[in-house]
């Protein structure tokens, strides 16, 4: 594929590809994409006490496209408050780089990355833990089930795999000795245990529940993981199969 001079440029910079800690209170981080369509991003913007943006860096495990699109998303972000970087439009980037329309889709992947980054900031300047969102029914049921089961929380397993994106598994919890040495977010008043390894696929989870006369199902979805658009195989644009 013949990517434009435009784009080639901010490939080859790569001047703000790198990382902060993710645990600074004035660091949003964002991550968005899908392993399955090829393209995955982690955008990082640094705040100051006035909430403007002074520094960005990102890591993207994808193609040319999609490195230059973050590249050039982490230059202009530089120096902008949040409700200007809100403002930065996919467009913006597609039509600077010049991206075909098969490789549209990375500009709106960084659009993406923006607003998850600027979230992830807001909710730790609330105060708020927004790792994990349930449901009031969802977390009734599991209420219930815990206090059946003696469970003291509830496990998750995940790995991307299969058209939804992210395959997970919820467990009952019950050692609580292997628990403290596990990762940690509450919602609904229930916590939830994971591996540190795989924050990424628990960061943005939402948890809802399907109830009908054949019994429940729990429904689980991730907002930074959504399926591919564009074919029925889950994988969009990139599928060349």
């Amino acid at each position: 594929m013949r990517y434009s001079e435009k784009t080639m440029e901010y490939y080859e910079k790569m001047k703000n590809v790198g990382a902060f800690d993710e645990s600074l209170q004035n660091v949003g981080t964002g991550i968005v994409g899908s392993p399955l369509c090829g393209d995955v991003m982690k955008l990082q913007l640094f705040f100051d006490e006035n909430n403007v943006i002074t520094d960005a860096k990102y890591k993207v495990f994808g193609c040319v496209s999609a490195i230059a699109s973050m590249e050039m998303a982490t230059t202009i972000l530089k120096g902008k408050g949040i409700s200007e970087a809100m403002q930065i439009k996919n467009e913006d980037v597609a039509d600077s780089l010049e991206l075909t329309d098969i490789k549209r889709h990375c500009s709106v992947l960084a659009k993406e990355a923006i607003e998850s980054a600027i979230n992830d900031y807001l909710a730790k300047k609330d105060g708020n833990n927004t790792m994990i969102t349930i449901t009031k029914a969802a977390a009734q049921k599991l209420k219930e089930l815990l206090a059946e089961h003696n469970g003291i929380g509830i496990t998750i397993s995940a790995d991307p795999g299969g058209c939804s994106g992210i395959d997970y598994t919820l467990a009952y919890q019950v050692d609580e000795e292997q628990a403290n040495g596990m990762a940690k977010a509450t919602a609904g008043d229930i916590e939830f245990f994971y591996e540190a390894t795989i924050k990424p696929l628990v960061n943005g989870m939402n948890i809802d529940i399907m109830e009908n006369s054949f019994g429940h199902g729990f429904v689980i979805s991730n907002k930074n993981f959504a399926p591919c658009q564009g074919c029925t195989c889950g994988r969009g644009n990139d599928c060349q199969t």
